[in-house]
């Protein structure tokens, strides 16, 4: 006899939300604990981290500092990862902060709804990219020839990336805009997730995310490392390098710049590789999870649950901490970046300083108090007028000698000899 497969019901959205009558009566100190505020302070952080570190990815592979170091093909797919894990990290992570504290959804529930989706959404779009960048390192490392003749079509991986792109909100929208398509996770995520109706739909969710992207990453890099190793093509591993025939170019030139294109093609490619490996490191957890749950029909453990759900949300922060470990080129342009920016900043001040006092120094020492036009005051500090004040308060009481004339301004800060009468005031 053929059972037919459970059909399972999310839970009701008005249980979830804080303004179900059973949070009203519950103060919010009252219902916060230790573990609230541990698992709110990782979520901030890692929040603030996914974002801090791919507007840095974003910002420094596309400067002209760093396109010498790197070619198009690979600067398109690691903006396109850098660019989804920025968009978790401003639609997904955030809203997780304050459900952290509450344990229960604060938003309405279109925002729930939307969040799921692009929960789904961008963490399928990012698999999708890890296993372009593969193929890709896996097309120029085997085939070096044809790569570079393809390599100015940039349009295709334009069109590649906005078809998969529309392809994974097109899988996720059915999923999730039906009724009862999306749920708060209380447990794990602490906000809201996909749905699914039946078990086989869980695991087949899971496996598709995580065994053929582990798959294809593990093929083609290993592949393409194998045939690095044993020199195949050795003469041709630059992706970017004009034939011998064109440029007229001499044969040690056009060696040297052959090891240089294939130098930098090896070190993207073990950085490519490295963050695939990152992948498969911190998804692997969450993905025997989620198969477990769906086979036994029970919940893993809250604090199991959270662990595992945020360590493979942590990939968006670990892509470009990887890349910067491990490119010294992209680490050396961000120092400079930064040391640019601080000495920018001293730089103007020490400027600024030099200015003023070479003024004060070349003014003409028969400049007026009142006269703003021949001695910059504003550039005296609040310490100098207050010594200015003082000294001018003071005196006004005393009599002027016959030739009254107002006081001269040290540009120290000081007043020269002579007082101010009451007139003048």
């Amino acid at each position: 006899m053929v059972t037919k497969p459970i059909l399972l019901v999310p839970p009701s959205f008005s249980n979830s939300s804080c303004t179900h009558p059973r949070y009203q009566n519950v103060t919010f100190w009252a219902a916060l604990s230790a573990g609230d505020l541990l698992q709110t302070f990782i979520v901030a952080i890692l929040t603030f981290g996914i974002l801090f570190a791919n507007i840095l990815l974003i910002s420094v592979i596309n400067s002209r500092r760093y396109s010498k170091y790197i070619h198009s093909q690979p600067r398109y797919l690691l903006t396109s990862l850098a660019c989804n894990d920025l968009a978790l990290g401003l639609c997904v992570t955030p809203f997780a902060i304050l459900p952290t504290l509450r344990n229960c959804w604060p938003y309405a529930e279109i925002v729930c709804q939307v969040q799921a989706l692009l929960r789904g959404a961008i963490s399928q779009q990012s698999a999708v990219i890890l296993i372009c960048m593969a193929m890709d390192r896996y097309y120029c490392m085997l085939h070096p020839l044809e790569y570079h003749k393809q390599s100015t079509r940039k349009a295709w991986f334009i069109i590649i990336i906005s078809m998969t792109w529309v392809g994974s909100m097109a899988l996720f929208s059915i999923l999730v805009i039906k009724n009862g398509g999306f749920y708060f996770n209380s447990t794990g995520m602490h906000a809201c997730e996909p749905f699914y109706s039946k078990a086989s739909l869980r695991i087949l969710a899971a496996c598709g995310f995580y065994f053929p992207t582990t798959m294809i990453l593990m093929y083609c890099y290993g592949s393409a490392f194998d045939v690095n190793k044993l020199g195949f093509k050795r003469s041709n591993l630059g992706c970017n390098v004009v034939s011998a025939t064109d440029g007229g170019q001499p044969a040690s030139t056009l060696g040297k710049l052959i090891d240089q294109e294939r130098k930098l093609s090896l070190v993207c490619s073990r950085t490519m590789a490295a963050m695939s490996l990152g992948f498969i490191v911190l998804v692997t957890p969450w993905t025997i999870q989620e198969v477990v749950a769906a086979c036994t029909g029970s919940r893993a453990p809250p604090a199991l649950d959270f662990v595992a759900t945020w360590m493979a949300l942590s990939s968006s922060f670990w892509y470009p901490f990887i890349y910067w470990t491990l490119n010294n080129h992209f680490r050396r342009i961000c120092k400079e970046i930064f040391s640019g920016l601080f000495c920018r900043k001293v730089q103007d001040k020490k400027k600024k300083q030099h200015q003023f006092e070479h003024f004060c120094n070349t003014s003409p020492s028969s400049n007026y108090l009142g006269h703003t036009a021949d001695c910059d005051l504003e550039g005296l500090s609040e310490k100098y007028w207050g010594e200015i004040l003082e000294r001018t308060v003071s005196t006004t009481s005393l009599p002027g000698p016959p030739n009254d004339q107002n006081p001269k301004v040290d540009c120290n800060g000081g007043i020269e000899l002579g007082t101010i009468s009451n007139s003048d005031l």
